[in-house]
Formats: structure tokens, sequence, C-alpha cells
């Protein structure tokens, strides 16, 4: 039986729709709201569907997941602890197919939950991982058409996914617990392929899409398109990072907004021998520019800005396009585009760059070069109406 009044829990309810065999439930609009109290688990083919503003609230307590896969334990598992361990210890071989989640606010009710993992230092040691939904080894999944609302740290986490759509999403983040930073929208773990990512909308408290392939189960990522990003305010748009594991055949497009931290970063941030290269990226029609450090973010005033592109330090890319960025900036005259010392990029297309540097420092270099560049073709660069003239050693 559900309640849907906001009072009763609806977990073994709902999660015994789920599990009667059939391949769609489609929630009935609730009284209130439905309240869960434990994962709802996902099997193959399967679709779960709520009214679009229909809410459904982790209850207080819980410390857990909202949604989840259903796994398949290795035959040889052995109890581990952590998380990634975990995420280890179900098989490879067996994924799940075809999950499909669309509609509803999902509130993940971050202040009635324990303190964020990562924050507390505490991340990875047992099963609390703060995260909302963590899918993993699934071949076909989509989650559209609904709302994230104040996770504790990231609120969609994909580890080992291939063939995958997150579409139409809001960002609804109110409150960090305790403290509004390390809380992703989008967090894509290693061995993720084949996705498409477009139409969210909404600041988050840290990269609102993150293509990580050195965490989770660490491998690479590929084959990846991100379409429409719209926030005000924002940590960042889009974060990808590796050190050991290959990221390519990434296209970032139609980002719009102004984010505090970088608009976008291609970054190593792990300590350790540079392995992992990054190839085959284009970014393009990017409309952004620089964000205050509001108090809630927690940032000093001291801390270091990013430019808006940042290529960190020691990073190496094979191939990358940045194309129709136009940035108007009227906060922080921060370099456009940076790369970091030791970095070192084969070949780098930079094409149809505007910027406005309404400021009163007149320093804003659309590029600032401190890596190496092989080869460098840059055509139709204009900062304040004037042609600018690039090189590979600027």
């Amino acid at each position: 039986m559900i309640y849907g009044d906001g009072i009763h829990d609806d977990t073994l309810g709902i999660q015994e729709l789920i599990d009667s065999g059939v391949c769609e439930v489609s929630l009935p609009a609730p009284k209130k709201f439905y309240l869960i109290s434990k994962p709802l688990e996902l099997p193959s083919n399967f679709r779960l569907v709520l009214p679009r503003f229909a809410e459904i609230r982790l209850a207080k307590g819980s410390n857990c997941l909202m949604l989840k896969n259903k796994t398949t334990k290795r035959e040889d598992h052995v109890p581990r602890v952590g998380l990634w361990e975990q995420l280890r210890s179900y098989s490879p071989d067996h994924p799940c197919e075809n999950i499909e989640v669309r509609g509803g606010i999902w509130n993940f009710n971050n202040l009635e939950q324990l303190p964020n993992p990562i924050q507390t230092k505490n991340f990875g040691d047992g099963d609390y991982c703060g995260f909302g939904f963590l899918f993993y080894n699934v071949k076909g999944l989509v989650i559209s058409s609904l709302t994230l609302k104040d996770p504790v740290n990231f609120a969609v986490t994909l580890d080992t996914v291939s063939y995958f759509t997150v579409e139409d999403i809001i960002f609804d983040f109110n409150y960090g617990n305790p403290l509004a930073c390390n809380m992703d929208g989008i967090h894509i773990d290693g061995n993720c392929h084949f996705g498409h990512i477009r139409n969210l909308k909404g600041a988050c408290y840290d990269d609102l899409v993150a293509l990580n392939a050195d965490e989770g189960t660490n491998g690479p990522i590929s084959h990846i398109d991100i379409n429409g990003i719209y926030a005000e305010d924002c940590h960042s748009a889009l974060r990808m990072l590796t050190v050991q594991n290959k990221v390519s055949h990434v296209h970032v497009s139609n980002v719009h907004g102004t984010y505090f931290q970088y608009c976008i970063g291609l970054t190593k941030y792990f300590k350790g021998e540079t392995k992992g290269e990054y190839d085959s990226i284009t970014l393009d029609n990017i409309y952004a520019s620089k964000a205050k450090r509001l108090p809630v973010y927690n940032k000093k005033p001291t801390s270091y800005v990013y430019p808006l592109i940042y290529i960190e330090e020691d990073t190496r890319i094979k191939n990358i396009k940045i194309s129709d960025l136009h940035r108007r900036e009227e906060l922080i005259p921060i370099p456009t585009v940076f790369i970091g010392e030791e970095s070192r990029i084969d070949s780098l297309i930079l094409e149809n760059i505007t910027t406005e540097n309404l400021t009163e420092d007149p320093q804003m270099p659309v590029l600032d070069n401190r890596g190496k560049v092989g080869r460098l073709y840059a055509s139709n660069i204009r900062a304040d109406g004037k042609e600018v003239i690039l090189s590979a050693e600027e």
C-alpha cells in the first residue's frame, strides 16, 4: 500500500509495485508527497514514472540513496567495506539493461541526513556516501524530466554505464550540510561511454556536470555529448578529470551563464604520474562569464580565482577545439583560456572567440599559455572589437 501523505513510509509499497513483474510503474499524484526511507531498486527493462511535479522525499535520518539499480554479486564475493570496494564486488559481467526514470521532484532532504561524508573526511569508509541516485553497470539508462533537490553531495552518480541519456533536469539546491560545496549535479565516474546529457538548468554547489575518469571503479570515459547548460552564480558548468585514464570524444555545446570557479575545466587534480590523456575534445557555443563568490560557497576571498576555460598544470591533451565562445565580463578580468605549466597539447584550435572587458582592469588576455602547444590554429579572435593574433608560444 502507498499513502503519499508525507507521514507514512511508502518505501515498501512502491518497491512491491516495482517487484511485481510489470515493466512500468506510474505512480499517481500523491496527496502531499511520497516518503521513502530506503533506496528504491530498479530492475532491467523497467520504467518508473512520477507526475512531473510530484515530490518524493527521503525521510529524516535515512542516510541512504533514493534510487539505484539492482546488481549481481560476483560468485567469489567476500564482504568489503567502503563504497568503491562495494561497487567492485558487483559483477561487471551481468549488467542491468534498459532502465528509465521520469518525472518527480526528488528531494534528498539533506539537512535531515548525516553530514556530507566528503566534508567530514569519512567518504568511502562505509555504506553512507551521500549520493542521491547511484547507477552502476547499466547498459541503456534514461533519467529525464525531473527536479533534483538538496542532495548531501552528488545528486546523480553513474559508474560503468553506457548508452545513457540524462535530459531536462532542474537543479534546486538551497542548503549545504554542513557547507554548500561538493554538491555535484550529474557526476560521471570511470568506464562510462556513449552518453547524451542535455538541457540542464539551475546552479549547483560544485560541478554541474563532472566527467571524472579516476573516480569510482576507475576507467576511461568516451563518446559523451553535453548540450545545453543554463546556470547563474554556479560553481562550474563542467569539470573533466583524469590522471591514469583516457577521456576522449567529448563534445560540449551551448553553455550559458555565470560561474565563480571556472566554466569548463580539464583537470588533473589528483597527484601522481600523468598517464591518462584527453583527446578529441570539442567545446563550442559558450556564452559565459565569471560570477561572484557568494558567502554560501564558503570560499575565502583570497583563494585562487580560476580562468573561464581552465586547463590545469601537468595535463596531457592530444586534440582540443574551442570555438564560438563569447564572453562579456563585468566582474573579474581573468584569462579566458588558460593552459597551466607543464601541460602539453598536441593540437589546439581557437576559432570565433570574442571577449568584451567591462571591468576597470584593462588586462584580460584571451589566451594565457604557460605550457607547451605543438600546433595552434587561431582564427577570428577578437577582444573588445580588435583582432587578436595568437601564437603557440604566447
